[in-house]
């Protein structure tokens, strides 16, 4: 009963691990797909793509710092290294628009959570107080969980205004701009369509029919390459962590224990009398005591040799030196088990079997007599 209950409780560790396994590697902020350009998932890009290129915009998606023909570059998440973070701020300088979504990035101001409806999920940002000019035809804005209102600083423009910061800010720097955005959320396939996020992509991305739009996707903090692990799906990362997690179970299965270690049961030794008892009928199957006892030698023999590490050959002299050497047994007694000396009667055949007895019990189970 024990082992079964213990079968279980591994049973149900198990998987709950599989349960927490399987959310960790499908959880939104841990998905290879999630604000994917090429991708339909909800948590995808792919629309936000189409709609730009329907638009009129002309979206290139890439891994490096946009060219002197880019106007505007959309930076999902900010995974960039320091040699491109600097290579973007020249970009923005020299005239480039970067909208950055991503509230964790160096480029976009101070921020702070957007307000929710019952702790349950992000509120509806109205238009408020917007002073950015591309935006005049937004009204309401679905910004989607997770995302911030912004600090505007001196010489930024806010739009989306709550009173408590913006959802949009439009910093100026030289002849660029960075568009700070208050999450990803409202970009993605699953939010696009709600309220006036549409609007609010296209204005920003494409305010003009030509617009050559650089999506920078695939970035990582040592460089601008995707790993060899970044590649691998989610799909394929789960189907092996299953592999593993059955791997495991296989193991405990196979290795479990049902009760405590059970004893082997030892052989049996064959005492004196049994040892008589088959003297007697070998006796009376031969009715020659001194041909049963020269059997009865020979096969001591064959057992010392075996036992003592000496060879085929060797003489009843040297087994018999060698006996006296390992046991207690006296000299004179050992020579008659071993050499084949005349018996006449069955009292001398009784009397070496049990000298025979004694010396195997000597030699081979080391129990002196």
């Amino acid at each position: 009963m024990k082992a079964r209950s213990k079968t279980w409780v591994v049973g149900v560790v198990i998987g709950v691990a599989v349960l927490v396994v399987a959310l960790v590697i499908s959880a939104p902020g841990s998905s290879k797909t999630h604000l994917d350009p090429a991708s339909t998932d909800p948590g995808g890009t792919k629309a936000l793509v189409d709609l730009v290129n329907e638009s009129g915009g002309q979206v290139t998606i890439t891994s490096a710092t946009p060219g002197p023909s880019s106007a505007v570059a959309l930076l999902l998440v900010d995974t960039t290294s320091e040699a491109m973070t600097s290579d973007l701020e020249q970009w923005v300088r020299r005239g480039g628009v970067l909208v950055v979504p991503d509230p964790r990035s160096s480029f976009v101001p101070r921020g702070r959570p957007a307000p929710t409806v019952f702790g349950l999920g992000a509120a509806t940002l109205p238009r408020g107080d917007c002073r950015i000019g591309a935006l005049a035809g937004v009204e309401h804005v679905a910004p989607g969980d997770g995302s911030v209102l912004f600090e505007v600083p001196d010489g930024a423009s806010g739009c989306i205004d709550r009173g408590s910061g913006a959802f949009v800010v439009d910093q100026p720097l030289d002849q660029g701009h960075i568009v700070s955005v208050g999450g990803a959320a409202a970009l993605t396939n699953e939010l696009l369509g709600t309220e006036d996020n549409a609007v609010l992509a296209v204005s920003l991305l494409a305010p003009r029919p030509g617009t050559s739009v650089s999506v920078l996707w695939g970035m990582t903090a040592g460089g601008s390459r995707r790993t060899l692990a970044s590649l691998v799906s989610t799909g394929v990362r789960l189907g092996l962590w299953e592999l593993v997690i059955a791997f495991i179970v296989y193991a405990l299965w196979r290795g479990r224990r049902l009760g405590k270690p059970v004893a082997e049961v030892q052989p049996v030794q064959i005492g004196g009398s049994e040892l008589v008892g088959a003297v007697g009928n070998l006796l009376q199957q031969s009715h020659d005591p001194d041909r049963a006892a020269r059997l009865l030698r020979a096969d001591l023999r064959r057992q010392l040799t075996e036992r003592l590490g000496l060879g085929p050959g060797a003489t009843p002299d040297v087994l018999a030196e060698v006996t006296v050497a390992r046991t207690g047994v006296a000299r004179d007694r050992v020579a008659r088990a071993v050499t084949d000396l005349p018996v006449r009667s069955e009292a001398e055949l009784l009397a070496l079997a049990h000298d025979i007895d004694t010396i195997r019990t000597e030699v081979l189970h080391g129990i002196h007599s």
